[in-house]
């Protein structure tokens, strides 16, 4: 081989090993945008655009519906159906600058009931949210926010049929701290936000529901460390704690207990965007919860957290999520429960400007106290249609049911009630 040949060969070798490092120094590890989902597919001529006000791009919306409800106090027998009256306005905005974003999201929504005015409510949330893009690699964020609203009837806390839905005033403040560069991710977070309950009182009898048990300080933290493999499979490992902190006591056996408590999940899992037209993200791993009161017992055993999405074609998308996780369930004589939940949804394009929607849910409770076990599923078809940017219309009906067993039962907090509405969103 001639000197000029082996020079040539020589070169393409280099260029080929360069272009290879280039390309790999140049992949977004973590990038899964190989699919759109359904319901995140841009429409250009049916969306809302946004509006500039200053520095930001502001989207906001009035909200206009009437539901049907065949059991509104969610009630096992002698149910009452009603309409109700769903009227809101939502706003988000984000500026527009290149690195750094300021941000906010407020809603203020009323549900106006018929012919049961005491169950009448507002909804009012607001959140302020900044990040600060320290380098291209590493971002700190933080938010704070504060929420006015009611638990729905369809909560697991609704076991004494008070007279209308327990109020409840939340505010709280989180920070963020992330990196990322190339294969390796690095997400942290820390939360805390007080939580306070209204006092109700019970259908018919007028007698009080004290649920000053239930106002708490709620202390919370996650890291979650990223291995990028390959542009499109990812292994990683995470870590959650949480601490409850209550306001007063709990009279338990005759004496006064503590509802503090302090738990936390460690697991590993993948999160993947296959081409098999697949994209997930699942964990597992192990939790545990420990009361400071030893009259309380320590609950531990197996975590799961996923979402897996399947694409078949392009203008279908199912969805299925499963968790399993340690709960405080509000409830006066059984504060633990291991909560399961299990679901699947289907979106799917009729048209460019019409989506139809089905879910399937299946959640249980298992108790720690008490004898008791609450299963229960929750049925949904749904559908959206954008007549133009200025105007969606929406539409569903949906069936709950929940079935409560076990000797420590109160009463019969079983039900099954079917919602039917419809509404309209109107873009400015």
């Amino acid at each position: 081989m001639t000197d000029l040949k082996r020079l040539s060969l020589s070169s393409v070798a280099v260029c080929a090993v360069a272009a290879s490092v280039a390309n790999a120094q140049g992949a977004d590890y973590y990038s899964r945008e190989k699919y759109t989902a359904v319901l995140d597919r841009a429409q250009p001529e049916f969306d809302p655009e946004p509006v500039r006000l200053g520095t930001f791009s502001v989207r906001s919306a009035a909200e206009l519906g009437v539901t049907y409800s065949d059991n509104i106090y969610v009630v096992s027998q002698n149910t009452d159906s009603g309409a109700i009256g769903r009227a809101g306005l939502t706003a988000a905005g984000d500026t527009t600058w290149s690195v750094h974003n300021v941000g906010f999201d407020v809603s203020a929504r009323r549900n106006e009931y018929f012919d049961q005015g005491d169950e009448s409510h507002n909804d009012l949330r607001a959140r302020l949210r900044g990040r600060l893009d320290v380098t291209r690699s590493f971002s700190l964020g933080g938010a704070v926010y504060v929420e006015d609203r009611v638990e729905p009837r369809t909560d697991i806390t609704n076991v004494f049929s008070p007279d209308k839905p327990i109020g409840v005033s939340v505010q709280g403040a989180n920070v963020e701290a992330n990196f990322l560069n190339d294969r390796v991710r690095w997400t942290n977070g820390l939360g805390i936000r007080n939580e306070d309950y209204e006092n109700g009182r019970q259908i018919g009898t007028g007698l009080p529901i004290d649920q000053s048990y239930r106002d708490r300080t709620v202390l919370d933290g996650r890291t979650r460390l990223s291995y990028a493999v390959s542009p499109n499979f990812a292994v990683f490992g995470q870590a959650t704690y949480e601490q409850r902190d209550y306001d007063v006591l709990q009279v338990f056996g005759g004496l006064p207990r503590s509802r503090d408590s302090k738990g936390y999940t460690v697991a590993g899992g993948v999160d993947f965007e296959l081409n098999t037209l697949v994209r997930g993200d699942l964990a597992v791993g192990y939790l545990n919860e420990t009361k400071d009161d030893s009259f309380f017992e320590e609950v531990s055993g197996l975590s799961f957290d996923g979402r897996l999405q399947w694409f078949p074609t392009q203008l279908t998308t199912l969805t299925f999520n499963g968790n399993r996780r340690v709960t405080d369930t509000g409830l006066f004589d059984a504060p633990t429960a291991v909560e399961s939940r299990a679901g699947v949804r289907v979106d799917h394009e009729l048209r460019r400007n019409i989506v139809v929607s089905a879910s399937a849910n299946y959640l249980q409770y298992e108790f720690e106290e008490i004898d008791r076990k609450d299963e229960g599923t929750d049925f949904e078809l749904a559908a959206t249609y954008k007549m133009n940017r200025r105007v969606h219309f929406d539409t569903f009906i949906n069936r709950a049911d929940r079935d409560v067993s076990g000797v420590d039962v109160f009463g019969d907090p079983s039900y099954g009630v079917t919602t039917v509405g419809v509404g309209v969103r109107l873009f400015p």
